[in-house]
């Protein structure tokens, strides 16, 4: 019942949420929209059934570069420990969006142009966080079909705000940054 009314709100918010240059063939459709939250999902359920291997298939391959797959386990089983296990999951907002108008991270990390994105807004509770969260996914599509691009869902399991570089950031933090 739980997963149905949360589809039941999801395109709910997606039919009625403005989608900005929609015109344009580089936005997602609103069923790759649709495809994407579906992607979100399956990773949803990977971290919550702890199954970070597939959790970690389902984020970007960008990502992964920075976050090799151990690495990533243990930064989800440490989120895990800290907020608890994901309580609800309420879809605020929907719909494909543009690199540029991403929030950069606390660390002035933005996300990488000519990636395709679809912004997924919630609000969160969690078991071991009081009150409610407004968290945030990136959905990206660089290639190889729809994937985690980052976000602060699962309130910053990664320490901040996960995004894919640009070219820049990639270029700056490459020798520093051992796998």
């Amino acid at each position: 019942m739980r997963k149905f009314l949360s589809a039941l709100i999801f395109w709910s918010f997606l039919l009625f949420s403005p989608h900005a240059d929609a015109g344009q063939d580089e936005m997602a459709t609103d069923a790759e929209v649709r495809e994407a939250y579906d992607v979100f999902l399956d990773w949803l359920n990977a971290y919550q059934s702890e199954d970070y291997h597939q959790q970690w298939q389902l984020t970007d391959r960008r990502i992964r570069t920075w976050w090799p797959r151990q690495r990533w386990t243990d930064f989800m089983q440490a989120s895990r420990r800290h907020t608890g296990e994901l309580t609800s999951l309420e879809v605020l907002q929907a719909g494909p969006i543009e690199a540029e108008t991403l929030p950069c991270t606390e660390r002035g990390h933005c996300y990488r142009r000519g990636v395709r994105y679809v912004f997924l807004m919630f609000r969160t509770s969690y078991s071991g966080v009081e009150g409610e969260l407004t968290e945030y996914v990136a959905m990206a599509d660089s290639g190889g079909g729809w994937r985690f691009g980052g976000g602060n869902i699962l309130n910053r399991p990664l320490g901040e705000t996960s995004v894919i570089m640009t070219r820049t950031d990639e270029s700056r933090y490459r020798h520093s940054f051992s796998q």
